[in-house]
């Protein structure tokens, strides 16, 4: 017994043992301080960029779903009794590190839930020869709004035929919608525009997997289309994003050749963008207006 005691205090005397623990906190101390420095230097850079990854996911998924809009009403505008449904995948979330940092980023998508719409009024010298009424008042919006944990969040919104894209305050029409301004030989000038109407109960969805928005086509139908030119065309836009509306109007207006002061002008308030386009040789505007009926939803 007296051998066992001695040998157990000449082992707590050793070195080696004071040794092998002073490693042991080292090593934990090194590891420590490198899964701390990955959490707090490396891990947000990464979460950011596959962040952006996915927003540039989402964004290609919101673009594929104005295509298919395009393309079904380009197909009841061809056969208004034909009968189409698509539906369109929308990445909600993502963001995730492999074995990393697995959390995900999510998602919003609404179908519906901000008012959109549009009131088209010509003129001539005798007076309104073409009001759009309560035709074009709702015509429905679907919108994406992102939920990132490092990049910046954006909203990505169809509303009136358009694609738009908002971060912070900024926003801009990123697809343009299907009214189309085009000079007709010297003095004359042409105006067509088909508007989208989507019909479908209001509905908002969070998550951070995939969603389908489901498209069907409804109806279509020509509101205005006369051979007798107007003097005064103005199409005034329902939208929260009325900067994005008056960049898009002046853009378009430009492109066409058009003077602004002369052959139009652009009007804001908070909730809309008013285009008001003057013949400048008098009744020398065409206009064509049109509108494509969908029917829209997203699963419960």
């Amino acid at each position: 017994m007296k051998h066992i005691v001695q040998a157990f205090h000449k082992f707590c005397e050793s070195d080696r043992a004071i040794s092998s623990v002073i490693s042991a906190i080292l090593v934990l101390g090194l590891i420590v301080a490198f899964t701390t420095t990955i959490h707090v230097s490396y891990i947000p850079a990464w979460k950011n960029d596959a962040e952006r990854s996915h927003m540039d996911d989402t964004w290609s998924d919101m673009a594929d779903l104005k295509s298919n809009i395009d393309i079904l009403s380009a197909g009841m505008v061809t056969n208004p009794a034909s009968n189409i449904q698509l539906s369109v995948p929308v990445k909600m979330g993502g963001g995730d590190i492999p074995f990393v940092s697995t959390g995900k980023s999510s998602g919003t998508l609404s179908v519906n839930l901000n008012d959109c719409g549009m009131v088209i009024t010509a003129y001539n010298a005798s007076g309104v020869v073409y009001d759009s009424g309560s035709d074009l008042l709702d015509l429905g919006s679907i919108s994406y709004s992102s939920r990132n944990n490092y990049y910046i969040d954006q909203v990505f919104e169809y509303e009136n035929g358009a694609l738009l894209v908002v971060q912070d305050s900024r926003s801009l029409v990123k697809s343009s919608p299907a009214i189309t301004v085009s000079k007709l030989g010297a003095t004359d000038i042409s105006v067509v525009v088909s508007a989208v109407e989507l019909v479908g109960n209001r509905r908002t969805k969070s998550s951070n997997t995939i969603e389908m928005v489901y498209l069907k086509s409804n109806s279509s139908g020509v509101l205005y289309s006369n051979s007798d030119l107007v003097s005064d065309v103005n199409i005034t836009v329902s939208t929260n994003y009325p900067d994005a509306w008056a960049q898009y109007f002046n853009t378009t207006a430009d492109r066409a050749d058009l003077q602004y002061g002369t052959d139009y002008t652009i009007a804001t308030t908070d909730t809309s963008t008013s285009f008001a386009l003057t013949g400048g040789a008098g009744e020398d505007i065409r206009l064509s207006v049109q509108k494509i009926t969908l029917d829209v939803w997203i699963d419960a």
